[in-house]
């Protein structure tokens, strides 16, 4: 089932497009704590909680003194590893 799927999975067989995985990270940038996010083909993604659930990203973005530009691609990996459900 494609619910189980990866956001890269689901950007892989196009129903997830490149630029709203781009809306994404600039949304969890803008507002961590941000409402859900949905993607065009009806994908849902809370992303603080994917995030949270990415090592790398979850301690690299709490770290004060780096900027946004270098959060962004950390937040894009936890994204595009994260699996989005569907209603």
């Amino acid at each position: 089932m494609t619910e189980t799927l990866t956001t890269a999975a689901l950007c892989g067989l196009n129903l997830i497009s490149d630029d709203e995985v781009d809306a994404a990270v600039n949304a969890f940038l803008t507002n961590a704590m941000g409402p859900t996010f949905v993607f065009k083909e009806g994908y849902r993604l809370n992303l603080a909680k994917a995030v949270r659930r990415h090592p790398g990203a979850d301690d690299f973005v709490n770290r004060r003194e780096v900027g946004t530009q270098l959060k962004r691609p950390f937040v894009r990996a936890a994204i595009m590893q994260a699996r989005p459900t569907r209603d």
